[in-house]
């Protein structure tokens, strides 16, 4: 009987002990669970491009956790996992004498802004076409467009993931990039309902 009236008071003590920490220190979910660094920048390069700026965040988000030193297996680098050819390329198109250095967050989101942007005008606005050509390339996004092939799993979980990460966002900072700053709110926290909404979005989909 003891050992049941511990357990019980352990966990009414660890509930409140949450729910205290959840109430009191209410933003520091949203802020912990979804960073929003590079803020300027972001804003810049997503009005110069037409993009919301919640949507380039989310792709940094998913890329790279806002690690500008990130590098993965295949060779993708920076904050938006620009691969070294591809950056060359945009670079070019630029008109830049030289490939800037990817690991620079100012680089990589000028980079992957522009081409972002540039998908997101091939597919005519369809955002899920343009997020799965970056990820898995045009051409893969093509052959899926026209009935040939289907995406991998991979490519599908990662448009998913971006677009329940930019809903996330937007429930967290709001639209933090067209407020004043005497206008701007605290990040909102993040409950259960929220997770879970986030979750099936992840697994399910915009069902």
């Amino acid at each position: 009987m003891r050992r049941i009236v511990n357990f019980i008071i352990v966990i009414v003590v660890t509930v409140a002990i949450l729910a205290g920490f959840y109430f009191f220190f209410p933003h520091v979910w949203g802020e912990l669970l979804y960073p929003l660094d590079y803020k300027d920048t972001i804003k810049k390069y997503s009005e110069e491009r037409g993009l919301r700026p919640n949507f380039v965040a989310a792709m940094i988000y998913t890329e790279s956790r806002f690690n500008a030193g990130s590098v993965s297996g295949a060779g993708a680098t920076g904050l938006m996992q620009i691969m070294p050819g591809t950056g060359q390329s945009i670079s070019q198109e630029l008109g830049e004498s030289s490939m800037g250095n990817l690991r620079d967050p100012d680089t990589s989101i000028r980079y992957g802004t522009w081409y972002i942007k540039g998908l997101v005008d091939k597919y005519n606005g369809d955002t899920d076409l343009a997020l799965a050509a970056y990820n898995a390339g045009s051409g893969r996004a093509d052959k899926f467009k026209d009935n040939v092939m289907p995406l991998p799993y991979e490519t599908v979980f990662y448009v998913q993931k971006v677009k329940g990460t930019e809903e996330m966002y937007d429930k967290v900072y709001d639209s933090w990039y067209s407020q004043s700053i005497s206008e701007k709110k605290n990040p909102v926290a993040i409950g259960f309902s929220n997770i879970s909404d986030y979750v099936k979005k992840l697994i399910l989909g915009n069902k």
